[in-house]
This record gives C-alpha cells, structure tokens and sequence, in this order.
C-alpha cells in the first residue's frame, strides 16, 4: 500500500508542479505591419492568452498565458495559420519543482503532454524554455534533425502511439520538445 502512495504521489508531484507561463513565438509568411497585426488580433482570441508583445521587424510575439490555464499550443498555431501565415519557431517558458526529466520522458505539464528529446537526464527547477519540435512549428530540416533522438512513432504522428508510456493512446496529442 505505501509503495502505491508513493508512485501516486510522484504522478501528482511530476504533473502537478509544471505550469506553462509563456510563449516566444516567430512567425513566417509576413510582409507589412497588417500581416503582424492580422496575427496578433488572431492571437487576442486565444482564450488562454493574457497578454502579447509584438516585434515586427523580427516578426515575433512574445506571449504571456493567463495563470492556471490550460495552454494547447495547438490553439496559438492554429491562430497564426488561420490569420494566413505559419510559425517559424515556438519556444514556451514553464515554471518547474523537481520534475525528473530524460530522452523520451513523456511529463504532463499543465493538462498536456510533453515528450522531452535530446536532453540528459536532470531535474528542472524554476523557469526553463523548451523549443516545440513537431511538424509546423519549425521548418521541416529543424524537425528531421531531431528524429535520430527517439524510435517512438509519436515524433511522427503528434499523437500517443503504442510505443508511449501511458494508457491514452492515438486520441491523445503530445508535443515534443528539447531544453
């Protein structure tokens, strides 16, 4: 029984003490101040955002998300594409308490789920940026270059597979990041 408190307590602790606070975002396909503007009005909509700071010479957003939100990044892409444009780069900063991170590790943070590539074995502590690596938020050499650093099918697909280390599988989207 005390061996099972202590899994289920380490469930709670891994999932629970991960929060995503912000996103620096880099879009591509602008040409003028109304393809930036068209972008961040897209991103005003996104219900989890609070605030946005915009670059537009590097055509760039940073993002700050509303405490204790759920982030679904496919929320802030799909916001950047419907305005007609697409990301070029997305890195999201989270706030972190002991949470053991290695190759392959596949951690809840916030509601979703991140599958950490390229990293040695650590725990993270305080703010720590993560660069997202599937499809669509870099260019395709970027997202290529990272699949030598896992066999799992989800660096594929975006979605839980067979091969991931959790019960909710191919309904269940996963991204994937590096440090």
């Amino acid at each position: 029984m005390r061996l099972i408190m202590i899994i289920v307590s380490m469930f709670f602790f891994i999932s629970g003490f991960a929060q995503i606070k912000s996103a620096s975002l880099t879009a591509s396909g602008l040409t003028c101040s109304m393809c930036s503007r068209a972008i961040y009005k897209a991103l005003e909509k996104v219900s989890s955002v609070e605030h946005i700071d915009v670059n537009i010479e590097k055509s760039s957003y940073n993002i700050q998300f509303k405490n204790n939100e759920k982030i679904v990044l496919d929320d802030i892409k799909n916001a950047v594409t419907g305005a007609g444009f697409s990301v070029a780069s997305l890195q999201v900063t989270a706030a972190f308490n002991n949470t053991p991170v290695f190759n392959d590790a596949h951690i809840d943070i916030g509601g979703c789920t991140y599958h950490f590539l390229n990293i040695t074995s650590q725990t993270l502590n305080g703010d720590k940026t993560m660069t997202i690596l599937d499809k669509n938020y870099l260019p395709t050499n970027e997202h290529k270059k990272y699949a030598q650093y896992t066999k799992m099918k989800c660096f594929q697909t975006g979605y839980m597979e067979n091969c991931c280390p959790n019960d909710k599988h191919n309904k269940t989207r996963v991204y994937h990041v590096t440090l």
